[in-house]
């Protein structure tokens, strides 16, 4: 008997060990699949500002997607979903060395993505230039100091 506690005891550990597991690379799945929908719609804006009339809907839309999912960002890093998890992300230990730092860093990207959507709703094509121009380095900054370089 004592031997069956032992072992089901330890397939409880093992259990457990894999749904937490399992729990961490959802958490993972969902930030990468939020970064796809911010890449996505980025993409979006800047094909459609290639356009000899872009549409005022299209980048209003995409603007809206890329604010919505921006946000997400800070929240998106847990304790223990990092690398040290076992699951394969390009995300470095830095952000939870220095999560003042990624925070700033996020905020910045965030508030640059607020005042494209708000050119978006303006209709100043210029202006929405000119706030899709000042979204890119704020992504460059996060990159560079905490995502795996490729």
């Amino acid at each position: 008997m004592r031997r069956f506690g032992s072992a089901l005891l330890g397939l409880t550990v093992l259990a457990a060990a894999g749904a937490a597991s399992a729990q961490v690379a959802s958490v993972i799945e969902a930030r990468q699949n939020n970064f796809k929908a911010i890449a996505k719609a980025f993409k979006t804006i800047n094909d459609e500002l290639k356009a000899s009339r872009p549409s005022l809907a299209v980048l209003r839309a995409a603007a809206a997607d890329l604010t919505a999912a921006s946000q997400r960002i800070p929240n998106g890093f847990p304790a223990g979903s990092g690398p040290e998890s076992g699951v394969k992300t390009e995300a470095l230990p830095a952000i939870w060395q220095n999560p003042a730092g990624f925070t700033e860093v996020a905020n910045r990207h965030i508030a640059a993505v607020r005042a494209l959507e708000a050119a978006a709703q303006s209709g100043d094509i210029a202006r929405i230039r000119s706030a899709t121009d000042a979204v890119g380095p704020t992504c460059k900054a996060c990159h560079d100091q905490f995502r795996l370089k490729k």
